[in-house]
């Protein structure tokens, strides 16, 4: 037990750098925080009619603890929802709350699969967008994509 706290503690000292969670594990740890998703406009709402993109960008890190030991997997999510959809203006206070509430949610349902570290995240960032459909509807989840001429594709 203590030795996972360790290495739990280690893990979080070397990504400190960057907007990274770690969920998984014994369940000890308290999830995703909402303020990990720091949603930033890149196509502007119009007035009028539904529309307009806001993105945010984190490294979800997934630890699964097996007889083999701690497994760390990070996985680059970026979760882009609307500015507005049919049901109104989506706030980034809820945008926040529910990419949280998501995130915690596949990391229950895909880490107990024991997948390989890419299928994990996969198949991490598929239950996640899954879950936000429900209540923000138009919510692509993704690796992270290069926006304003990058060369980098879109997966």
């Amino acid at each position: 037990m203590r030795r996972s706290a360790l290495l739990l503690g280690l893990a979080v000292l070397l990504f400190a750098t960057a907007c990274v969670s770690i969920v998984g594990g014994d369940g000890g740890e308290g999830g995703i925080s909402p303020s990990q998703f720091m949603f930033e406009s890149y196509v502007p709402a119009d007035l009028l009619e539904p529309g307009g993109w806001k993105a945010a960008r984190v490294i979800i890190t997934l630890v699964r603890k097996s007889d083999e030991g701690v497994r760390f997997v990070p996985c680059q999510v970026q979760v882009e929802v609307p500015e507005s959809n049919y049901r109104g203006v989506v706030s980034d206070e809820f945008a926040q709350q529910e990419a949280a509430e998501a995130a915690d949610a596949a990391v229950e349902r895909v880490l107990p699969q024991g997948l390989m570290s890419a299928e994990m995240c996969k198949r991490f960032r598929d239950e996640m967008q899954r879950l936000l459909q429900g209540s923000i509807p138009g919510t692509r989840v993704n690796e992270f994509l290069e926006r304003r001429g990058s060369r980098q594709k879109r997966p």
